[in-house]
Formats: structure tokens, sequence, C-alpha cells
């Protein structure tokens, strides 16, 4: 039975979404710190970094959370993610943070800020488990699923950009073997969760970014080719699906 902390929650997280993605159109305009968001990224250059195109993703995940927000604002809706708004709502509210630390230049804050949006994504993501209909599973799983995979790699480059923010020196070749196994992690994540929270998304989106990553770092090879087996990898998780169900037809 909804009740009426069920309903405010309800209307909070549309304007929580509301207010992130405004917090997002001033940040990318240059409102922040006078500087917009990808060139701030450019001043800690890594090995990890991933060409600019690959953060168009972001336009995909707040397209989904907006239709998450609607959707979840259904009276028929009011108690099936009563657990998960609470948490989504703090989710807005740290990455509204992590854009303001970011434009000061503040990484290890950044860092962990992170950290806590990753968390709330993973506890968002295991409680969208298992979903009731395919309305959830496009509205609801895939968003967040999107947005969880995309985090995953942000969080690695994160951390990566607070060292080089340090001045931590490295040679190229230390650099190098540091970033394939980076990739190595993250691939190993996305087939693992992919699997864990039965979600395809998620290793799409850390697919996506890995490929960003070799055409950024076309230079060095053994990047090139980790990320290349790792998106192989990656891709033949997701689509596993297919497999099954093509074995349910045949039965």
């Amino acid at each position: 039975m909804p009740n009426n902390s069920d309903h405010l929650k309800q209307f909070l997280v549309i304007i929580a979404t509301a207010g992130v993605i405004a917090f997002n159109w001033l940040a990318a305009s240059g409102y922040l710190g006078g500087i917009d968001t990808g060139a701030v990224s450019d001043k800690y250059p890594t090995r990890i970094t991933p060409a600019g195109y690959a953060f168009a993703i972001w336009s995909l995940i707040y397209l989904g959370l907006i239709a998450f927000s609607i959707y979840q604002a259904l009276p028929s809706n009011a108690t099936r993610f009563r657990f998960v708004r609470t948490v989504y709502i703090l989710n807005c509210a740290a990455n509204c943070a992590w854009l303001y630390f970011w434009h000061q230049e503040m990484m290890l804050i950044c860092t962990a800020i992170i950290f806590l949006m990753l968390g709330t994504l993973a506890f968002i993501n295991v409680k969208l488990q298992t979903t009731d209909s395919l309305e959830e599973f496009w509205l609801a799983k895939f968003p967040f699923g999107l947005y969880f995979g995309w985090i995953t790699v942000a969080t690695i480059l994160n951390a990566s950009i607070a060292l080089v923010s340090l001045n931590i020196q490295t040679t190229n070749s230390i650099a190098v073997i540091l970033s394939a196994l980076l990739i190595f992690v993250a691939t190993v994540l996305g087939v693992v969760i992919r699997f864990k929270l039965v979600n395809v998304f998620y290793p799409l989106a850390i697919a996506w970014a890995l490929t960003a990553i070799a055409v950024k770092q076309s230079g060095q090879t053994l990047i090139v080719a980790s990320a290349a087996v790792g998106v192989i990898v990656l891709l033949i998780a997701a689509l596993s699906f297919l497999v099954n169900i093509k074995s349910s037809n045949n039965e």
C-alpha cells in the first residue's frame, strides 16, 4: 500500500532528474569555473582517456533517466521502486557535487564522490535485477545498466586522473602496461556483473568506453589490442542472451 512518503519521493525523483540534467548543462556550457567538462579532462591526460565522442553516451543515459522518472511516477509504480528512489536521489546529488569539484579541479574529492556514485548504482541495479515487465526492462533496467557500466569505467579513469593531478610520474611503458591491466579489470567486471545482475546493458556501456579508449590511444598497440579483446568479450557476454532465446524456441 503506497503512503505519503512514496508519493513525495516519486515527485522528488523527477525534481532530482531535472536538477542533475540542468546542472550538467551549466557545466557543459562553461558556467562552472569558466571551462567545460571535457576541457578539464584534457588538462590531465592518461592512457585510458577515451576519445571525446564517448561522452555522448550521457545523452542516452539522461534520456533513459527521464523515461524512468516518468515511469516510476505512475500511480501503479508507487511501491515498486520504493527502495530505489532515495538512493537514486543521492546519486543525482553526488553527480552534481562531482561536477562542481571537477570544475574546481579537486580530483581526489571527485574520485571519492564517483565511488559513491558507483555504489549507489550498484545498489539500484541489484534491486532491479529481476524485472516485472517489458516496460520495466526498458525504462528501468536499461538506463541504470548503461549508467552503471559507464560509471564503472569513469571511476577507473577518475582515479587515474587523480594520480596525474598529484604529479605521480611513470615511464610510458609502465603507464601502458597499467592501462592494459585496467582495461582487463573493466572487462572482467563487465562479464561478471552482466551475468550476476542479468543485465546486458552494463557490458555494452563498458564496450563503448573501451572502443573510444582504443581510438584515443591508437598509437599504443598494447592498449588497442587489450581494448579490442575486451570489446569482443563484452559483446559476446552481452549478446549471449540471444543464444538462450534461440534454445528456448527450439525446445
